[in-house]
């Protein structure tokens, strides 16, 4: 059986959170973040964060098409 850990599940959220928001994904997730920071929630800033920057990355990562 497989358990994901944490980076796992910052992985698979950062994917579809990506895909969904697309271009406004890494602003919504940092806005997400500073939220719950505010709130005193910092596992869940840590965690958006980390969704963040791997959505960050990824969108660096990926070929721009211009036409």
């Amino acid at each position: 059986m497989w358990i994901p850990t944490k980076n796992d599940a910052v992985e698979m959220f950062a994917r579809q959170f990506g895909r969904r928001y697309r271009g406004s994904a890494v602003k919504r997730a940092r806005e997400t973040a500073a939220a719950l920071n505010a709130k005193g929630d910092h596992e869940g800033f840590q965690m958006w964060s980390a969704v963040a920057d791997v959505i960050d990355q990824s969108q660096r990562q990926e070929p721009r098409i211009v036409s």
